[in-house]
């Protein structure tokens, strides 16, 4: 394996130096997304959900958490993960992922002081773009990595049941129609009051699709916490 790594050594995918998907100077050159409501986008601490978003019927997820804002190295780096089947970029991506989450001084308090649960999921994609266009959904594989490095449990709580369009080709509005309710919970899962779910993904833009996971679970468990946690956010 030594011998493999030495002879095809990991570049980074911004500059081609050798030995990481991205080294220490590119990785400087990221920028950290700023802590915002997901829905109106105003500023609030922790990423929360704002009290006037949270009281809007339409708003599910209780906060957002983003790691970086838009930059075209970490695009190239999520890209290839997405299309062009590098899944061993997941580790890295999902080590970003778990930096923020550690960070969190709210969530550290709530599962060190309040002893709540987390448990990891993601957004799955449904069954005929996961097993026959792509064979297989990268956040899910990002998801599972980020509950090995925080030694949570990894759940597969919702399955998506209606096949619909691509998000990127739709608007805002396009979007939040065309995501309602393609999503379902699955069968023999049973979640409990002082667990607190945390939903991966790689990208997010208008949020919709979190928000539709979030409502799905909410409605049958409305005691439950859902929270989103994406690499980038995309804000065209």
């Amino acid at each position: 394996m030594k011998i493999i790594n030495f002879l095809y050594p990991t570049i980074c995918s911004n500059c081609s130096q050798p030995w990481e998907y991205l080294c220490a100077e590119c990785k400087k050159k990221l920028t950290p997304h700023p802590e915002i409501c997901p829905y109106c986008h105003t500023f609030n601490k922790f990423y929360q959900t704002c009290f006037t978003c949270k009281n809007k019927k339409n708003s599910h997820l209780e906060w957002l958490m983003i790691v970086f804002s838009y930059d075209k190295i970490l695009k190239n780096l999520i890209y290839k993960v997405k299309y062009f089947h590098k899944k061993d970029i997941a580790n890295f991506l999902a080590q970003r992922l778990y930096l923020l989450i550690q960070t969190n001084q709210l969530l550290q308090y709530q599962t060190q002081v309040l002893k709540k649960k987390i448990i990891i999921s993601y957004v799955p994609s449904h069954r005929y773009r996961k097993y026959f266009v792509k064979w297989y959904n990268q956040s899910q594989i990002i998801a599972k990595k980020l509950a090995s490095k925080m030694w949570r449990k990894f759940v597969d709580i919702v399955k998506k049941s209606k096949k619909t369009k691509a998000q990127a080709l739709l608007n805002k509005d396009q979007r939040e129609s065309n995501l309602i309710n393609s999503f379902e919970i699955r069968k023999n899962l049973s979640l409990k009051w002082d667990e607190i779910v945390i939903i991966v993904d790689d990208i997010t833009t208008t949020w919709s699709t979190l928000n539709e996971i979030a409502k799905t679970i909410t409605k049958k468990y409305p005691q439950i916490f859902v929270r989103g946690v994406v690499l980038w956010r995309n804000n065209k």
